[in-house]
């Protein structure tokens, strides 16, 4: 069961000098049902110093944390950790800030990468890229784009004026892009692995993010220079930023967040200022020649097809049924539409400068996790926005 990810911003008030701080989080679970793999997000920029370590405890157990810089300075922005909860029952965790030491490596849970296809076949890890507007180095970048997984699902979003969320489905629990890359081969298969399990052609896709004028999508073509980089690698999230820099005008960086046991991805959107005069858009595609979708005036759209992930190898790869859904909050929704291709929300910021919304999919072949029918896929997708807007955590922190 999935919510909606929780932002907390902590401020301590400690001496600019100290080396520790210690503080208490109280996590409710109001529901009768467990909460597993809670996101807790805090903010750090008020603790007082810079921060280089973190630890964080349950009943004297340690729990795995994770430091993120989200703006590239080189100072710890955010601590992170994921939270398992009884229902109707509280946990009270203690977290420890210092200002020396390492920070501790836990288990990976999620898996982030992005690299340069070079004539040595050795595709070097990158972090960043980023070119003029009117340079598209989609074939460049390897797997054309940054490439991000949970152990439940896995995307990438393509390096080029499309901006395309892929897809890559699992048929079984587990991190498996460091070895397949979205590029899976027979003896992968053969193996257990799954595969890229999307054709996205001229549509949307998942969730890709566009320009909505005259009744249309647009490629992101209006752009000055363009940028992807991996924010953050784990060991419990990844965050993948695009930006877009001189869209129509506006500076905006779009990022993809994705948490250890999920299989949704957050989109955060944020403009330099209010995109007055013109509208965003995002949905999903109608896959495959009979197609099964809807897209409602509470911002949800879904869709569930059959098709083949990859028209060049048809002797590789059979037809494939996925589902795919978006959700936009509707804070954040003006209006909804459908074409030919895709189901679609159109997103407003003429008033505002950020905006978020959520993309998830399910790949039929999925053997412990997944949904088998459009009719399994529409009922899950339901329950899912349902939580994701009524989880019923409630999060409070304390001295």
């Amino acid at each position: 069961m999935k919510r909606l990810l929780f932002f907390v911003a902590f401020v301590a008030s400690v001496c600019t000098f100290a080396s520790e701080t210690n503080f208490i989080v109280n996590i409710s679970n109001s529901k009768s049902k467990t909460v597993s793999d809670y996101p807790v997000v805090i903010g750090l920029q008020d603790t007082g110093f810079d921060v280089k370590s973190a630890v964080v405890m349950l009943n004297g157990k340690e729990v795995p944390c994770q430091l993120d810089d989200m703006d590239s300075d080189l100072s710890y922005d955010e601590l992170v950790f994921l939270a398992d909860l009884a229902a109707s029952a509280e946990n009270r965790y203690e977290v420890i800030l210092r200002s020396d030491g390492e920070q501790k490596t836990y288990t990976p849970r999620v898996y982030a990468n992005m690299g340069l296809n070079d004539k040595y076949g050795k595709y070097p890890t990158i972090s960043n890229i980023e070119a003029a507007g009117d340079s598209y180095l989609f074939k460049d970048v390897f797997p054309h784009g940054a490439e991000f997984e949970s152990e439940l699902t896995a995307y990438r979003v393509y390096f080029d004026n499309r901006q395309n969320i892929d897809l890559y489905g699992k048929r079984h629990r587990g991190l498996e892009l460091e070895r397949t890359h979205f590029y899976s081969v027979k003896k992968d298969l053969d193996a257990g692995l799954g595969n890229d399990v999307l054709w996205a052609g001229n549509s949307m896709g998942c969730g890709t993010l566009r320009e909505f004028k005259d009744g249309s999508p647009l490629l992101v073509d209006s752009v000055k220079l363009r940028g992807e980089r991996i924010v953050a690698y784990g060991p419990l999230r990844t965050v993948v930023e695009f930006k877009d820099m001189g869209w129509n005008g506006n500076n905006v960086k779009t990022q993809y967040i994705m948490y250890a046991g999920h299989r949704e991805v957050e989109v955060q959107v944020r403009s330099n200022t209010p995109l007055t005069g013109w509208q965003m858009c995002t949905g999903v595609q109608k896959v495959g020649v009979e197609p099964f979708g809807w897209v409602k005036k509470n911002g949800l759209a879904m869709s569930w097809g059959k098709d083949f992930p990859d028209y060049g190898k048809k002797d590789l790869y059979a037809p494939e049924a996925v589902g795919l859904a978006v959700w936009v909050p509707g804070a954040y929704l003006d209006d909804i539409a459908e074409d030919d291709l895709q189901y679609m929300c159109i997103l407003k910021m003429d008033k505002q400068n950020s905006l978020k919304y959520y993309v998830t999919f399910c790949a039929d072949m999925e053997e412990e996790d997944g949904f088998h029918s459009a009719a399994e896929w529409s009922e899950y997708v339901q329950k899912w926005m349902f939580n994701m807007k009524n989880d019923g955590v409630k999060i409070k922190i304390s001295k």
